[in-house]
């Protein structure tokens, strides 16, 4: 995997490139630093309120903490799906996932590349599809917002259920939830989708 978080380029237009996934937050320790960031400048803009701010972000930091541990005792070395021995290997719609592919040792095969919106080749989808029927994959994961039509081909092809794994870039639609309870979901998404 390396440090690797998307290396192609996707130009929707000519003021819009961009060549990395930045959907970073899906890294729980990567959030957490984020946190520290968002402190700095509060403290800096506040200062007042130091106090408060600094003890929500290390209550907030714990949660983390804890939220990817949890992702450790089922992806890290000694975590359940590896010393079960099941392939790590998951199938989405598009490749918003490195941050989690690296950290956690997750394959992700990506119909898409960076670009949600972007539309595969048939070369791309027949990748995918071969892929799924190699690994005996059985679960296609999209975001929230995907159009069930934008992948209904592979589902066709190769009979695999769709999942959701949130991405968090818009508010969900459904429900309450926030950044811990769906990063909670998408724990138990990719567990149930692995098998493990």
């Amino acid at each position: 995997h390396g440090d690797d978080h998307g290396d192609e380029t996707i130009s929707a237009d000519d003021d819009e490139t961009f060549t990395y996934d930045p959907h970073s937050w899906l890294d729980p320790v990567a959030y957490g630093a984020q946190v520290d960031v968002v402190l700095e400048k509060l403290i800096l803009a506040f200062p007042n309120g130091t106090g408060d701010f600094t003890e929500n972000a290390n209550s907030y930091k714990a949660q983390l903490q804890t939220l990817d541990n949890n992702y450790q005792d089922a992806f890290g070395v000694d975590g359940t799906c590896s010393v079960g021995g099941h392939d790590k290997t998951v199938v989405a719609n598009h490749n918003a996932y490195s941050y989690i592919s690296v950290r956690y040792d997750i394959d992700f095969v990506t119909v898409h590349g960076l670009d949600p919106e972007g539309e595969p080749s048939p070369q791309d989808i027949i990748k995918v599809i071969n892929h799924i029927e190699e690994n005996e994959i059985t679960v296609l994961f999209v975001e929230e917002y995907t159009s069930q039509s934008a992948v209904n081909s592979i589902v066709e092809d190769t009979g695999v259920s769709i999942e959701i794994l949130y991405t968090m870039e818009m508010a969900p639609s459904d429900s309450n939830d926030d950044y811990l309870s769906m990063m909670n979901k998408n724990l138990n998404s990719l567990v149930d989708g692995i098998g493990c």
